[in-house]
């Protein structure tokens, strides 16, 4: 499969959620019966969280999934060519990407999907002494050290300084 076609062409579709009230251990359960490595975490309709196998099994059993689950969610649209979705899990240590349209949940694109596909993410690390490595600059102060991309700016590239600014975009918890 080229690097270069589309996320939709093979995410997967089948979508396992939990919520964030559900019971750690209900979720290994699940995890080990249905031999998923990945839930999205959905309250009110809406994907608020995303917990991974090994998130389940470091809480403690009687913890709740919302106390493990990482938030904000890091998604990407059904356009995102398959070496894109590889760079971004690369870049923030991610193992999984839901795929969204607008509000709605689509689908889902694994790491280990990728791998299988021979789509790998770009290594910097095995590049050669003499090649220059070419790294983005923050889109705010133009600064090359520690750029990141930005969840809550669209996935702009930003220093560490600047996303430390950044308002916090989330919405507000009910109680």
């Amino acid at each position: 499969m080229d690097a270069s076609c589309c996320v939709a062409e093979v995410m997967g579709t089948e979508l396992f959620t939990l919520t964030p009230d559900t019971v750690v251990g209900s979720a290994l359960r699940l995890a080990a019966t249905k031999r998923i490595h990945h839930f999205l975490v959905i309250e009110d309709g809406s994907l608020t969280g995303i917990v991974c196998h090994d998130d389940l099994r470091l809480a403690r059993q009687g913890a709740l999934v919302g106390e493990c689950m990482s938030s904000p969610v890091l998604c990407i649209g059904p356009e995102t060519t398959l070496k894109e979705a590889a760079d971004i899990m690369q870049e923030n240590a991610v193992g999984c990407l839901p795929v969204v349209t607008g509000a709605f949940l689509v689908g889902v694109i694994t790491r280990d999907k990728l791998v299988r596909m021979g789509v790998n993410a770009e290594e910097t690390a095995d590049a050669e002494e003499d090649e220059p490595v070419v790294q983005s600059a923050c889109a705010a102060c133009g600064s090359s050290e520690g750029v990141r991309r930005d969840l809550r700016t669209g996935l702009l590239f930003l220093c560490g300084d600047c996303a430390a600014v950044m308002p916090n975009t989330d919405p507000p918890r009910g109680t």
